[in-house]
C-alpha cells in the first residue's frame, strides 16, 4: 500500500517555522519522558529521528523510513511494518499521518505492532488552526502537507480511542511565542467550537487491552425458606 501524499520534509527547517517547532516539542517530550519504559522505541521517518525521548527508560531506537533516510535502521511501509505483533514499546510518529493517504491505516499498523501497555507519540498539524490559515500565505503553502490531509486532533483522538488507546497527554504549539495567550483565551470563551488555534498538536496514548471473558454477575443467595411438615414436627 502506498502511504505517500507527497514527499514528508527530510529536515524540520524545511517547514515553516520548523526549528522553532521542534524545540517546543522537543520540550514536551522532554516532559514527558521520565514516565515512558520499555525496551525498543520505533521512529518512522525523517521528523521523528530528529527528536529525542532520551530522558525516558526506553533503551533501544529503531528508525523505520519509507524512503531513502541516512542513519535509517531499516526501509519500510507505516501501514505494513516489518515487526512481529506486539514486539514494540513505544512508537513515535512526527507529522507520520500529514505526509499519508492512509493515515487511519498506519494508526491500526501501529496498534498492530505495540504490546499491551505501550506508548504513542505523534505530532500534527491543526487544519481549524493557524497551520490551516498558513496555506493561505504563498511562501507557505508548498512547505506545508494540503489542507485536506491535515487532521484535526479530535478526529485522531476517536481514531486512537476505538483502536483501543488511552490519550493520556495532549498540548498544542504555535508558529509563535503568543499563541499560548491565544489559546487561554480561545479555551475560555470559544471552546466547543475550536479546541485551539494552534499550528501543531503533540499527543501521547497508551495502548490499552481489556479481557474479553465477561464477568459473570454475582447473585445472592436466596433465603432458605421452612416446609410446613418441618415446622409440624417441631410441635
Amino acid at each position: 500500500m502506498t502511504t505517500a501524499s507527497q514527499p514528508a520534509p527530510q529536515h524540520w527547517r524545511d517547514l515553516p517555522r520548523g526549528a522553532y517547532l521542534a524545540d517546543q516539542l522537543q520540550q514536551r517530550l522532554d516532559a514527558w519522558a521520565p514516565g515512558l519504559y520499555g525496551f525498543s522505541l520505533l521512529k518512522v521517518d525523517a521528523l521523528s529521528t530528529a527528536l529525542s525521548l532520551s530522558r525516558s527508560r526506553l533503551r533501544q531506537d529503531v528508525v523505520m523510513a519509507q524512503q531513502e533516510l541516512d542513519g535509517m535502521d531499516l526501509l519500510g511501509d507505516a501501514t505494513a511494518m516489518p515487526f512481529a505483533p506486539g514486539s514494540l514499546d513505544a512508537c513515535l510518529l512526527a507529522h507520520v499521518l500529514d505526509y499519508s493517504e492512509h493515515p487511519h491505516a498506519i494508526l491500526r499498523e501501529t496498534e498492530v505492532v505495540l504490546r499491551d501497555d505501550g506508548w504513542l507519540v505523534l505530532t500534527g498539524f491543526n487544519p481549524y488552526g493557524s497551520a490551516g490559515l498558513a496555506r493561505l500565505l504563498p511562501g507557505w503553502r508548498q512547505r506545508l502537507p494540503p489542507w485536506r490531509r491535515m487532521l484535526a486532533p479530535a478526529r485522531v483522538e476517536d481514531w486512537l480511542k476505538l483502536l483501543g488507546f488511552d490519550v493520556i497527554e495532549r498540548d498544542y504549539i504555535g508558529f509563535t511565542g503568543f499563541m499560548p495567550w491565544l489559546d487561554r483565551w480561545q479555551q475560555r470563551y470559544c471552546p466547543a467550537v475550536l479546541p485551539s488555534p494552534a499550528a501543531v498538536y503533540i499527543l501521547l496514548a497508551r495502548k490499552r487491552r481489556f479481557p474479553l471473558t465477561p464477568v459473570r454477575e454475582r447473585r445472592p443467595a436466596p433465603a432458605p425458606v421452612g416446609r410446613p411438615e418441618m415446622a409440624r414436627q417441631r410441635e
